[in-house]
């Protein structure tokens, strides 16, 4: 099993790897780690945006499924011509994780500060992660099961930034408390 987050502190004491922070970044990095240790499953950990309504501060989530977004896009500032297929996480990793609630988890190449673009993208999704799609993209490719596991640490808008500051350190304790069924199975 390989566990991976974007960043060393969202590991804590569990042992892993770093793929960095962003999309692409997270997806060069994994697919080489992924190439070089050949794991039977990789579980993310990490911390993640709640858009409007969906789960509380602190909170754990796993990922059902995962999907991608522009902001330019959804905001009809521009077009993706063929945009990526939302990813389903593998069924047996979530049978594993049966107290956690399920989310959908979309990927954006930046934390969205914006309520109007918010909203717009919280449509059929309810967490924000910057690094969870690419991840399972390049597991997917490689035929590996897949899973993410993410502690809220802000809702998606104005306040991100001081809410992610603020409460990173709970919503990381959250999503590593909340993966140990999976890493004692």
């Amino acid at each position: 099993m390989l566990v991976v987050a974007a960043a060393r502190e969202e590991l804590g004491d569990l042992e892993g790897e770093v793929v960095g922070v962003g999309p692409v970044v997270a997806a060069a990095t994994a697919a080489t780690l992924l190439e070089r240790r050949k794991p039977e499953v990789c579980v993310m950990i990490g911390t993640g945006g709640a858009y409007p309504g969906g789960p509380p501060l602190g909170s754990a989530v796993v990922a059902s499924r995962l999907g991608l977004s522009w902001g330019v896009a959804v905001l009809g500032l521009g077009y993706v011509p063929r945009p990526p297929s939302p990813i389903e996480v593998d069924r047996r990793l979530l049978s594993a994780l049966p107290a956690l609630p399920r989310a959908h988890v979309l990927t954006t190449g930046a934390v969205t500060t914006d309520v109007t673009l918010a909203g717009r993208l919280a449509d059929g999704w309810v967490v924000e992660h910057l690094e969870a799609y690419a991840v399972a993209w390049a597991c997917q490719r490689q035929g590996i099961p897949f899973v993410a596991v993410l502690g809220i640490a802000n809702e998606v808008g104005p306040n991100a930034h001081v809410q992610w500051l603020t409460h990173r350190d709970a919503a990381q304790r959250a999503a590593r408390e909340a993966v140990q069924p999976l890493l004692r199975a």
